[in-house]
């Protein structure tokens, strides 16, 4: 099981700024699925917030920048979670 998710912003959509990635990991061992996102969307909104403040458009980038870090962890998370091929065939 995993017991942290590390969260990375890329800036990738950063305007005028040279992107610079922040990231920040969470303890997710014992947590409900409801626990681990809402404590995915709290470093995503910090890590976000660090990564946009400098951007011209910062409340567009931020609000961006959460959406799609919230979404790429908890796929990455989904994915650590399920069962692989080689441990279903050990079954």
């Amino acid at each position: 099981m995993i017991r942290t998710l590390a969260l990375t912003a890329l800036a990738a959509f950063a305007v005028t700024a040279p992107a610079q990635a922040a990231s920040v990991s969470v303890p997710l061992a014992g947590k409900s699925q409801a626990q681990v996102e809402a404590d995915v969307a709290k470093a995503a909104r910090a890590v976000c917030f660090r990564a946009t403040r400098s951007e011209t458009l910062a409340l567009d980038a931020y609000s961006r920048c959460v959406k799609e870090t919230v979404k790429v962890s908890l796929d990455t998370y989904a994915t650590a979670q399920a069962p692989s091929n080689s441990a279903l065939a050990a079954r």
